[in-house]
């Protein structure tokens, strides 16, 4: 008897993701970045409370995999992505915590749970404040409560994946002015926009 499609879509994402083994395979020959990133979801995933898990999956592993089980269905479009998303968070000049509050933001506004469980949980990881990281939550509603500089930071970054045409020559300068330099909005770009691509794949394939 064939499954309707919400029966489908009940128990996992909309294509099959590759088993755990194929993404350490694929993996092996990525770029060291790649591999960082993959020790970083481990983290992340000993970390996620269960109850942040949907009900179509049996365990924290079993979420967590079928993203980069779907992901991997494209090997080296897998090892690329990973690799920038390590790169993205980990490296630069900005504090990694700041930049998984400005992703956590990214994801909320997008409904994307498991990027949500993801970034709260990497901030966790850089001991950032809960109460902090639930600005995310409803940033236009609790961004007051963050320092101007971090605020600007993240109104910009959203703004570049939000409505990128109406970022303004005025929007640089206000960064300039708390301090940020020409690497430094690369950098906030480069974060917003990796937080949406992955963002937009989970949503796009229910994951």
């Amino acid at each position: 008897m064939m499954m309707s499609s919400d029966a489908e879509q009940e128990l996992g994402p909309r294509i099959e993701p590759e088993p755990a083994e194929t993404v350490q395979n694929v993996l092996e020959d990525a770029p060291e970045a790649a591999q960082a990133n993959m020790a970083r979801a481990e983290a992340i995933l000993d970390r996620l409370d269960e109850g942040e898990v949907p009900d179509k999956y049996d365990t924290e592993g079993e979420w967590g995999f079928a993203f980069t089980g779907a992901l991997a269905q494209h090997p080296e479009t897998f090892k690329i992505w990973w690799a920038e998303e390590g790169q993205v968070f980990e490296g630069g000049n900005l504090d990694r915590g700041f930049k998984e509050l400005l992703a956590a933001v990214v994801a909320h506004e997008r409904g994307a749970a498991i990027c949500i469980a993801w970034h709260t949980t990497s901030a966790a990881i850089e001991d950032v404040d809960p109460e902090r990281s639930a600005i995310a939550a409803d940033f236009d509603a609790n961004k007051e409560q963050l320092p101007a500089d971090e605020r600007v930071a993240i109104e910009f970054a959203r703004k570049s994946v939000e409505a990128p045409a109406e970022v303004t020559d005025e929007d640089v300068e206000e960064l300039r002015a708390h301090g940020y330099d020409d690497a430094d909005v690369v950098e906030l770009t480069a974060t917003a926009g990796t937080a949406a691509k992955f963002a937009n794949f989970a949503l796009t394939l229910d994951i």
